[in-house]
């Protein structure tokens, strides 16, 4: 199993690796041409639409991929999911639309009124619950893998005509979700075959499989998706909205920087949730067990690495590749680094967790450890500026770590003796 995982994820990393470079450079790139305070902007419009898009968006391939491996009605598990994904993206465009004045208004960005407006199209499209699910079942990593550097080679390419045509914050921000809608629709396609698939050998949809208790985990994972946006993007909003425009700015480059940690080893999660599933269905417990404590001691010796070399070269890159404005928050990168990296060691738990069927504790410890962020981003963020934001991040991630990790190996320990996949 662990070399399978290893295979999977060799796909992924590659494509993951060189998205992430790419997305870096178009980042600083985009920061050269726009200054702190503009780019600051762009991250606020971006921030916007992504939040809807992750409220609308009701991360439905995980109940898929599990009940895949647990149905045999897969056309009709399908069809439900897809329902229940184009209603969300209908109520999110039109709220979206509801409150973006307000939201502009507030920040007193009012005059890209239009430009926000015509990006909520990017809300609709961006169901990818099917796609990715249908994808991750058939195990088409590499296909998943291109959507990812499909989308970051178009931003980098646009970032560069940004460059020299000297571009300002709606071309920025609309060629940034441009290129996303591009990687989204890519897979989109991919999955078309797949799906069709599933109904031709099944001569239709039929309807045998409890689209009650499907639901019922759908709402669930929908649930906690809206739980974890205040640690997604959320974050980006208040912090300008506590801090300030230009500290939103260098707080979406400090955690762009942070992330490729997350880029190189992300990969791990795309293919663990899905072998997951299958050991479980199967009981296989121990091989859960011993395949986690693998993957935590790779991913936390490469996260730690990466954070260890980035921090002491920042004196370096830093004015290199972004500006020399950006080394007022040289500690505020450095300690960031070092809280991000722990917490994507431990990044097997969340899919572990989530197989072993907890939704209810999971929408709990999410909304939980959430609702501590805001409430010290907004009571500290004021006060001590980022290093509030940041202090607020490492409550969170140290907090929902703790919380789930001494139920997955107690359950994992007692796997043995009961049937794990309808607990919650």
């Amino acid at each position: 199993m662990f070399s399978k995982l290893l295979k999977q994820t060799a796909t992924l990393l590659c494509s993951n690796v060189f998205a992430s470079l790419l997305n870096f450079f178009s980042v600083a790139i985009t920061l050269k041409v726009l200054g702190m305070q503009s780019f600051g902007e762009v991250t606020l419009l971006q921030s916007y639409i992504l939040v809807f898009s992750l409220c609308a968006s009701p991360q439905a391939w995980q109940g898929l991929i599990r009940s895949l491996n647990l149905e045999s009605h897969k056309a009709a598990l399908v069809k439900t999911t897809l329902k229940y994904e184009l209603s969300s993206a209908f109520v999110g465009c039109v709220i979206a639309l509801l409150f973006a004045d307000l939201y502009l208004s507030l920040l007193n960005l009012l005059e890209y009124s239009s430009s926000l407006k015509l990006a909520l199209i990017y809300i609709f499209f961006n169901q990818t619950g099917v796609a990715i699910g249908v994808l991750r079942y058939n195990e088409k990593f590499t296909e998943l893998a291109l959507q990812s550097v499909i989308s970051a080679l178009i931003f980098f390419v646009c970032a560069w005509i940004g460059y020299f045509q000297g571009a300002g914050v709606e071309y920025f921000f609309m060629v940034y979700l441009g290129s996303l809608l591009v990687g989204v629709l890519y897979i989109q396609l991919c999955c078309f075959k797949h799906v069709l698939a599933l109904y031709t050998e099944q001569g239709g949809v039929g309807n045998s499989f409890d689209k009650k208790a499907y639901r019922k985990f759908l709402y669930g994972v929908h649930l906690t998706t809206l739980a974890d946006i205040p640690v997604k993007q959320l974050d980006n909003i208040l912090v300008g909205a506590c801090v300030s425009v230009g500290a939103a700015g260098a707080y979406r480059v400090i955690k762009q920087i942070a992330t490729i940690s997350t880029k190189l080893t992300g990969p791990f999660n795309q293919v663990l949730y899905p072998e997951i599933n299958r050991l479980l269905a199967n009981q296989e417990y121990t091989k859960v067990k011993q395949a986690m404590l693998k993957i935590i001691s790779i991913l936390m010796a490469c996260s730690i690495t990466i954070a260890i070399l980035t921090s002491v070269t920042s004196n370096y890159w830093i004015p290199l590749l972004f500006s020399s404005d950006l080394l007022v928050y040289q500690w505020h990168l450095i300690v960031f680094l070092v809280v991000h990296a722990i917490s994507t060691g431990f990044m097997p738990i969340h899919p572990t967790f989530l197989a072993l069927g907890f939704i209810k504790r999971l929408l709990f410890i999410t909304l939980s450890s959430n609702f501590i962020l805001v409430a010290v981003i907004i009571l500290f963020g004021p006060i001590f500026g980022l290093w509030g934001v940041l202090g607020a991040l490492a409550i969170q991630y140290f907090m929902t770590i703790a919380c789930k990790l001494p139920i997955v190996f107690n359950r994992l320990s007692l796997g043995t003796d009961e049937n794990l996949t309808l607990r919650t």
